[in-house]
């Protein structure tokens, strides 16, 4: 369903953490046969074999189902609160880092399914009770989304309908057949929040690019970004690319807008931050459809819709500015969306970024 393959592989190097590095020959016989199969063909964890992963297993439960449109549900997971707790040094409590997936194994099913964590780390934290406001949380470092203040920590997914993934196709079973059932996770991967070999303290402009679905692993992290306390100032620019979605029920922007995966969630949090002096937030949407789709889109206050793709000088003023105040060699960059998509804009950024661009360009596809 989505491929990991960053060009520059991010080390993460904690003890709850094991990569296996096979020997070369066996190696070069993955690779020979990975090439012959088809990408949708290739099992999740046979793809993202190099990508770093944790050493066991999670139970969780599937707690709510949310349709957001015709093809998209969210998913949250509960966690069991010994799961979040030290048990010893041989058992890690559950965590993981923005940006990161999960393998996901349902019982029924041979292979794991995989998919991006779409909530932030806090929302997988233990919180006080109600009754108890001075209780300190878990991670005094980070605030969890008031909204969901008193529920069960949990971590979210967003699953494309996919009838031919095994996994998706569990998870798009009628509702009343799934919930509160229960299933293994295991996080994994390098495309994560804060940028690996960077000191985030140095980082003054971030730019966030997504293509579709791909916007799921930056989510996470503008959402882990917007909740972090005593945290510096920072640029974010964000770049998102998407189709009008197919309903010809209604016609009206904001139902339309409302349909388009976690563009609400998106506009929540530049609302949020209107009157912030550390987060200065702006979303540019980019609808590659709309003029085949009939529609004609005027701009919200909180965001600049294009009926077009991104072009270079859109990647050029998130970078430099309008008038050039932004420091290019304080700016990273987060790629997430299809293929080619992604290689044609990661090298667009890294010539605009200039000397060591490729080390402030991090990128993940999805198939």
């Amino acid at each position: 369903m989505r491929g990991i393959r960053p060009r520059q592989p991010i080390q993460i190097l904690t003890r709850t953490y094991l990569r296996i590095q096979p020997p070369p020959r066996l190696d070069r016989l993955a690779t020979a046969f990975m090439s012959s199969l088809r990408e949708d063909s290739i099992p999740h964890e046979l793809r993202t074999a190099a990508e770093p992963r944790q050493n066991r297993l999670y139970p969780v439960r599937l707690a709510h189902v949310e349709q957001v449109n015709r093809s998209i549900r969210l998913l949250q997971f509960a966690i069991p609160r010994q799961e979040l707790e030290i048990n010893g040094d041989e058992q890690q409590p559950f965590s993981f880092l923005p940006g990161q997936w999960l393998d996901v194994h349902i019982p029924s099913i041979p292979n794991a399914g995989g998919f991006t964590i779409t909530s932030t780390p806090a929302d997988a934290q233990i919180l006080p009770p109600l009754q108890d406001p001075e209780a300190a949380i878990v991670d005094e470092s980070v605030t969890p989304s008031p909204a969901f203040e008193g529920r069960e920590p949990y971590v979210e997914l967003a699953v494309q309908d996919s009838p031919g993934n095994p996994a998706a196709a569990w998870l798009w079973k009628p509702k009343e057949e799934i919930l509160g059932k229960g299933v293994n996770i295991r996080v994994g991967g390098s495309f994560v929040w804060p940028p690996n070999g960077l000191n985030a303290k140095d980082v003054k402009n971030v730019v966030l690019i997504a293509g579709g679905v791909g916007i799921n692993p930056l989510i996470s992290i503008l959402s882990h970004l917007n909740v972090i306390q005593n945290a510096h100032p920072l640029n974010i620019h964000f770049l998102y690319s998407s189709r009008v979605p197919q309903n010809k029920d209604t016609k009206s922007t904001d139902f339309i807008l409302d349909q388009i995966l976690f563009l609400p969630r998106l506009r929540q949090i530049i609302r949020s931050q209107g009157s912030s002096s550390r987060l200065h937030l702006s979303l540019s949407l980019f609808l590659t459809n709309a003029s085949e789709a009939g529609f004609s889109l005027e701009s919200p206050a909180d965001l600049t819709i294009y009926p077009r793709r991104i072009q270079d000088e859109d990647l050029r003023l998130a970078i430099e500015g309008h008038k050039g105040e932004l420091d290019p060699q304080e700016t990273v960059a987060y790629v997430c969306g299809p293929p080619a998509m992604t290689d044609q804009l990661v090298e667009q950024m890294q010539k605009i970024l200039g000397e060591g661009g490729s080390q402030r360009v991090f990128f993940e596809k999805w198939w």
